[in-house]
């Protein structure tokens, strides 16, 4: 990509940052994709003149090979992550079913992997689009209490493995692990200090999901650095429980600052939207302000089919930071092609990275406003 010299991105630069950002692969914490990413975000940092700089912390890694088939056919399938380690070839199997909801929450698989006892491992389903299968976020640690190994499938697939004469051969071990949240600063030292915080992680090419967050907040730092001096944090380890973020915050007193984060799918389109830009349907927006100015921001975020919130507690990152004391504006999305391999580039398209960004920045300035 070429230098940035403009405070404002364009659509088709918006929509370059989330291409090259999907092209790298699947984006999971401390593996060569995530250095690989990183190193490319410091690039496109430097040449907005931020001042660049690395957090590194270190965490046990899971790596692990799955295969569930059918005879033999293979059966779409993908770990769970800090299910198990060791090695098995079991033909011992339960199917638990599971909504798709619990694939954001990093304990949201807890409750059912420890259903049936007697089997030696679980297979879970969850509905998905086509064979597609769903990843689950996870909390980087084996469970207390005695593990076994889980896959998971798309929902299309469980009555052909249930009943079936399927066999599941699983390996997993963990290692140290090692990644880095990317910190930059930009804009003028003395003027009022804001934080612009997006998650660099994630299970997939990420590209509706991860992508457009980071291009929205490269824009909007870019944008507000001319009468700010912002602190972009992109955080890693987000698919396995903000792990990134929380070491960020360790050393860091947060309480009143001024936030604004970008969460999933925030210029995500869905092909049957209905709303501008074929934005989907499943946007929120959550702020600590109150009174007219939040009644301000709720009139304004419609326009990129976002609606004003309540709700508690405060999902995705956004809500780690509220629980740390920040003051907060945090934008969500949602996608039929969340935590997927289809979550690419072509998730997206220049109108809506456009139309969610110039929503996004309208609001930031009017919750900025709000702390004058």
């Amino acid at each position: 990509m070429s230098p940035i010299t403009t405070a404002r991105f364009s659509a088709d630069e918006l929509y370059e940052i989330v291409a090259t950002y999907a092209g790298f692969g699947n984006h999971h914490t401390g593996t060569p994709v995530d250095a690989q990413t990183s190193a490319w975000l410091k690039d496109v940092l430097l040449s907005l003149g931020a001042a660049v700089d690395e957090d590194w912390f270190e965490f046990d890694r899971f790596i692990c090979t799955a295969e569930l088939r059918i005879g033999g056919q293979l059966v779409p399938a993908l770990p769970v992550f800090y299910s198990a380690q060791g090695d098995w070839l079991t033909k011992n199997l339960s199917i638990v079913k599971v909504d798709a909801a619990v694939a954001g929450n990093p304990r949201g698989l807890d409750p059912y992997l420890d259903t049936d006892p007697a089997a030696a491992a679980l297979v879970v389903v969850i509905d998905g689009p086509d064979d597609l299968v769903v990843q689950c976020n996870r909390v980087p640690q084996m469970s207390a209490t005695p593990s076994r190994p889980a896959v998971i499938i798309p929902g299309n697939w469980a009555e052909r493995v249930d009943g079936a004469d399927a066999e599941l051969a699983f390996t997993a071990t963990t290692e140290p692990g090692r990644s880095a949240n990317v910190i930059a600063t930009l804009g003028p030292a003395d003027a009022p200090a804001i934080n612009i915080t997006t998650p660099l992680t994630g299970w997939t090419p990420a590209g509706g999901e991860r992508g457009t967050g980071l291009a929205v907040a490269l824009a909007m730092a870019a944008d507000l650095a001319t009468d700010h001096h912002v602190t972009l944090s992109a955080c890693s380890g987000h698919e396995i429980d903000h792990i990134g973020l929380k070491h960020y915050l360790d050393s860091r007193a947060v309480g009143g600052h001024r936030v604004i984060h970008l969460g999933a799918s925030v210029a995500a389109v869905e092909p049957d939207s209905k709303g501008p830009a074929g934005l989907g349907n499943q946007r929120m927006v959550l702020t600590t302000v109150d009174g007219e100015l939040r009644d301000e921001i709720g009139g304004r975020v419609p326009a990129a089919n976002w609606r004003l919130h309540e709700t508690n507690p405060w999902p995705g990152e956004g809500g780690t930071w509220f629980e740390a004391g920040a003051s907060v504006l945090s934008f969500l999305g949602g996608s039929s092609l969340f935590h997927t391999t289809a979550d690419t580039a072509a998730a997206t398209t220049p109108q809506a990275m456009g139309l969610a960004t110039d929503v996004a920045i309208d609001a930031a300035r009017l919750f900025l406003d709000s702390h004058r």
